[in-house]
């Protein structure tokens, strides 16, 4: 019985080293097409949804990107002329993001490249014979896994 569990554990490692791999070779695909990092989209996306409400810090804590790695592309995307910060006169502090015209082309073009990439995967043939987890259930039992090792972790 331990045997199984064993397999079992070695079978799950594999497959999420097997993710994982595809995931990055999705990521550095959708890099090369573009000319811009997933997160970056991730930012263009959310600046879209919100014009002139965000700040770096909020999409960070939206999107559950470190701050650093937020602010790092908000620079290149401003500095790529797809992004605008204005400063609020009466807080300096706070800085509002949008979008330029240029960045919502590039937004849109992101967005249809997903479309059409989620088109070619719900073609995929599985090798599973019916019994597939969705990216979701995938996504959601990751995320139980993670909260749980989290959980469990001694502190130092």
């Amino acid at each position: 019985m331990a045997k199984s569990k064993v397999v079992h554990a070695e079978s799950f490692f594999e497959s999420y080293m097997e993710l994982k791999r595809e995931l990055e070779k999705s990521a550095t695909r959708f890099q090369r097409a573009m000319g811009i990092s997933v997160d970056q989209y991730a930012i263009l996306h959310h600046i879209l949804e919100n014009p002139g409400k965000l700040t770096s810090a909020t999409v960070a804590d939206s999107r559950g990107i470190s701050r650093a790695a937020v602010s790092r592309g908000i620079s290149q995307l401003i500095r790529r002329g797809y992004v605008l910060q204005s400063y609020q006169s009466s807080d300096r502090r706070v800085r509002p993001l949008s979008l330029t015209a240029s960045g919502e082309a590039l937004e849109m073009a992101c967005h249809d490249l997903l479309v059409k990439s989620a088109k070619v995967m719900s073609h995929a043939e599985l090798a599973s014979g019916g019994s597939q987890l969705t990216v979701s259930e995938l996504t959601q039992m990751l995320a139980v896994a993670t909260a749980k090792a989290t959980s469990e972790t001694p502190e130092a």
